[in-house]
């Protein structure tokens, strides 16, 4: 009898190939719920793995689960549908190019510029980028369409829309009821306090401010990042003046010595 990690392997995958913030996290969630064993990402890793061409690696990856969402996926949906033929994809996208985009703006400003987001965009901030992502967006989801013209495993989803779910059901034939579509990976969630913190300790107080000042509790925010640029500052100052004061020690013997 095989085992269930080989049953697993053969049977069809599936791929959520939407870019970031379209639901990805959502999708996760509802397959999780239906009871496939799904995975997002890992982006950072398979960003990394990606960029180096270590198509292999990732597949080692997939390999593991029923469903993957998120990015690298969306990358290498053409290769993907090579490999696993029998596969499934889902392009999840937003009800506009410009809501999307606020919604990565959105993102972005909380992870701060990343290598992970300059593989999967092709540059590190959403700031002065935005014709370049809104044309990028537009691409990647006409590309996607014209791929899978008139296949039976493939479908494109946007929550916003309201008939994401009938969609996906129709898709993998199966019945919908009594699954909840949660609103996963919202902005408002997020800890402003805490994403604060995290750029200041990873020294990143430009990403900081910037974060800060799109938020609400930006004078308090802004404090908090004056006082961990001050800490640091005074930090710098306690172990560069030692040295300093100790190498004009040595110049003024070495000028005494010398006359």
């Amino acid at each position: 009898m095989a085992c269930e990690s080989s049953v697993r392997r053969m049977q069809p995958k599936i791929f959520c190939i939407g870019l970031s913030r379209t639901g990805t996290t959502s999708f996760s969630a509802v397959m999780t719920q239906l009871g496939f064993l799904t995975r997002s990402g890992p982006s950072g890793l398979g960003l990394a793995l990606h960029e180096l061409g270590r198509f292999d690696d990732i597949c080692a990856i997939a390999d593991k689960y029923d469903c993957l969402c998120d990015l690298p996926y969306p990358l290498i949906y053409e290769r993907l549908a090579e490999r696993y033929p029998d596969s499934i994809f889902v392009l999840t996208t937003r009800s506009s190019g410009g809501t999307w985009l606020e919604s990565l703006r959105s993102l972005n400003l909380r992870n701060g510029p990343t290598e992970a987001f300059r593989i999967a965009y092709g540059c590190y901030e959403v700031d002065g980028h935005e014709d370049q992502l809104r044309e990028l967006y537009r691409d990647h989801n006409e590309s996607a369409r014209q791929f899978f013209a008139g296949s039976d495993r493939f479908a494109e989803v946007c929550w916003e829309q309201g008939d994401a779910m009938p969609k996906i059901a129709a898709l993998l034939g199966i019945d919908p009821a009594g699954i909840s579509v949660p609103v996963a990976n919202a902005s408002a969630d997020k800890n402003a306090w805490k994403i604060v913190e995290r750029h200041c300790r990873k020294g990143r107080y430009g990403a900081a401010a910037r974060y800060a000042q799109s938020v609400a509790g930006t004078p308090e925010l802004m404090a908090l990042i004056n006082r961990r640029l001050d800490s640091q500052f005074r930090l710098f100052q306690a172990l560069s003046t030692p040295k300093t004061a100790l190498r004009r020690l040595r110049r003024r013997a070495g000028k005494r010595g010398a006359g």
